[in-house]
């Protein structure tokens, strides 16, 4: 387990996937990366949505939640990216060569998830590296 990707949106479940993520590293000496994907599925549905404002609260949000993650693992690499998130998480994992991936069980949802079904459904399907799933 050198490398464990988790993504992190700030739900309870994805704290708590932290934290399990933080348990294996630190058994295993693994690299840990925390990544938080802004989705930006919201963008197509008004245009509305991509005002600079609103681009500018999510990017605060997201960096907010980066912070949070990185006082719960130090020493982690954190990483805030943009698409769909069920996607990104994945095409990051094998970018980086992960050889785990740790998510939450249920997030904090769109619009587009309750018609796509969740991001940790999608990742475990489409991930060709482990997916661990925390409750």
């Amino acid at each position: 387990m050198e490398k464990i990707v988790v993504g992190f949106d700030g739900s309870e479940q994805a704290k708590r996937a932290l934290l399990k993520a933080k348990t294996i590293g630190e058994k295993f000496g693994s690299k840990i990366y925390v990544i938080h994907v802004i989705d930006t599925a919201v963008f197509s549905l008004s245009e509305a949505f991509t005002s600079p404002s609103v681009i500018h609260n999510l990017r605060q949000n997201a960096e907010k939640l980066i912070k949070e993650a990185l006082a719960i693992v130090e020493n982690a690499d954190a990483r805030i990216l943009e698409g769909d998130p069920a996607y990104e998480i994945v095409r990051f994992a094998r970018e980086v060569g992960a050889s785990l991936i740790v998510i939450g069980s249920r997030g904090l949802s769109t619009i587009r998830r309750v018609l796509m079904g969740s991001v940790s459904s999608r990742v475990v399907q489409e991930s060709p590296i482990d997916v661990l799933v925390v409750k």
